[in-house]
């Protein structure tokens, strides 16, 4: 009896840890890490559009992301606005429309976008200002270059020379390009400062050329961080936490904000594929309708904005002679 007993307790405890390595498979692979990365609207597969389109003939597409690791491989995920309105649709490989839901009513339940909290005080007067500098995910040293191009579309920041007093801080001169099939359409002089104590970005306004045919046609959106009312905000954190939320300025004329709603982003561009990026939500405290999304990599910055994607960058010491290294042209 005690060695019937004693196989029959040898049994029980194979087939109890038979069954808890079963469990603890099933649930190891239910909770598989899932992990996204944003696509352009550009480079969306054709099977992709067409049932967003179906399912939303004028929409406008704000964000589409790609899951390549979870429960749905292949799936992908598409914010959409359309009648006023945004909607999460999720749509397979295949392109059939899996689900699609108002994003308002879990806003509701949680808080609209009005309800959030934005950071607006940045204790600027705890910092010591340079003109010259980097955080993980900013590079402000004269000669570093970056060019974003798109569908009929350039973007080339250069950090210039160039220095500007701005309310008593001595900030570095970045100057954006912007071109619309071949023609130039903006040219914006803007004015940043890195704080040496917490490597956070401050932005403190910004000179703006709107061209047309080659001529000056106004400066929409200018603003200075030393005019009545008006104050520096944050381009970029010296130190990014997921979900924080801050204004990058702060201006009757101008109240860009911006959340960072992930961290561990993977994007290709024609310049490479960069990883452990972070993704931006930015939206304005002026138009409650406008909202973009930016993706910024470790070590060299802006990668995404919108349609345009990083196609050449500056590489080597500050010393050097800038040299882009250019990729083909995003079509």
């Amino acid at each position: 009896m005690k060695g019937k007993s004693a196989g029959c307790r040898v049994m029980v405890v194979a087939v109890g840890l038979g069954a808890m390595l079963m469990v603890t498979g099933l649930f190891s692979q239910a909770t598989a890490q899932e992990r996204k990365v944003p696509v352009p609207p550009s480079e969306l597969p054709a099977p992709i559009e067409k049932a967003i389109r179906g399912a939303f003939p004028k929409g406008e597409v704000l964000a589409i992301q790609k899951e390549v690791e979870g429960e749905n491989p292949g799936q992908y995920d598409v914010d959409i606005r359309s009648d006023g309105k945004e909607y999460e649709v999720e749509v397979s490989a295949e392109g059939k429309v899996i689900e699609s839901k108002e994003k308002g009513s879990d806003e509701e339940a949680s808080g609209s976008p009005g309800d959030k909290k934005w950071t607006d005080a940045f204790h600027q007067e705890d910092c010591t200002f340079s003109s010259t500098g980097r955080n993980r995910f900013f590079i402000l040293v004269p000669g570093y270059q970056l060019v974003l191009e798109g569908p009929g579309q350039k973007l080339t920041i250069t950090v210039t020379k160039q220095t500007k007093r701005i309310g008593g801080v001595e900030t570095r001169v970045v100057e954006e390009r912007e071109e619309e099939d071949g023609k130039l359409k903006e040219v914006s002089r803007n004015f940043f400062a890195i704080c040496r104590e917490h490597g956070d970005v401050f932005y403190f306004g910004e000179e703006v050329d709107d061209y047309e045919d080659g001529k000056i046609v106004g400066h929409g959106g200018a603003w200075r961080a030393d005019e009545k009312d008006s104050k520096a905000g944050i381009l970029m954190p010296g130190t990014v936490l997921l979900g924080a939320r801050h204004y990058q300025e702060i201006s009757p004329k101008a109240m860009d904000r911006a959340e960072i709603v992930a961290d561990d982003v993977t994007m290709k561009t024609p310049a490479g594929t960069f990883s452990d990026c972070i993704k931006v939500e930015e939206t304005s405290g002026l138009d409650a309708a406008e909202k973009g999304y930016k993706t910024y990599a470790p070590g060299v910055g802006l990668i995404q904005d919108e349609d345009l994607l990083l196609t050449g960058y500056t590489q080597g010491k500050a010393s050097r002679a800038p040299k882009v290294k250019r990729g083909n042209r995003q079509k």
